[in-house]
């Protein structure tokens, strides 16, 4: 077990809680699967007691992360911790993770992803040493090469507006991510604590409620 960053734990659970988010996407399972759901478990109650007004995105989540991870042993390790009160608002996805090309760019993408529409997405996943194949000869067995996650590009396109994505350390990714998202987005990358962090800045849709 790897022991928990808090900064990184508050952090997230501050602005799950601040933007008042219902549906996580988690690649990557760990500590914050279980903040994630203690979040949203507040948001709920509060939302259920009247007391979550003013909901900025048009999201309908049931309240639950779906976090996705290709190592069946941190999973397992993962369900041994659930709380039995969170244990309803956590569901795992078992995915192998292949090395990819995105417009002739190496990347690697999970197999299997939950059929989700998230309004908060947490890249924290995979470890590269996970990602099988090859391309051309390249593979992420090598050390010096850095993660490079492609799974939100193929998310975008039904993304709704002001979903919030916070990547956690990965810069490169993160710039990989910044240079082909397609939509409008406002970025920031906190150098001090290393995060990226992408809000997709777009009106709501017609007849959208929350």
């Amino acid at each position: 077990s790897v022991a928990p960053v808090i900064n990184d734990l508050v952090r997230l659970h501050r602005l799950l809680r601040s933007r008042k988010c219902r549906q996580v996407l988690e690649f990557g399972v760990g500590h914050s699967t279980l903040v994630i759901a203690d979040a949203l478990r507040k948001n709920e109650l509060e939302a259920m007691h009247g007391i979550d007004k003013a909901v900025a995105h048009t999201a309908k989540g049931d309240y639950t992360v779906d976090s996705v991870d290709g190592s069946k042993h941190w999973m397992d390790g993962l369900r041994s911790r659930i709380p039995a009160e969170l244990a309803n608002r956590i569901r795992l996805t078992f995915s192998e993770v292949k090395i990819d090309l995105f417009q002739g760019q190496v990347c690697h993408c999970y197999q299997r992803l939950p059929d989700i529409v998230p309004d908060f997405i947490y890249l924290d996943g995979p470890d590269p040493r996970q990602v099988k194949g090859s391309v051309h000869g390249l593979t992420f067995v090598n050390c010096n090469r850095t993660p490079m996650a492609a799974d939100i590009l193929l998310l975008e396109s039904t993304l709704l507006p002001s979903t919030f994505i916070l990547v956690d350390g990965r810069t490169n990714n993160a710039r990989f991510l910044e240079r082909n998202l397609a939509r409008e987005y406002q970025i920031v990358w906190d150098q001090d604590n290393d995060v990226t962090t992408f809000e997709l800045i777009e009106p709501p849709l017609s007849g959208a409620t929350p």
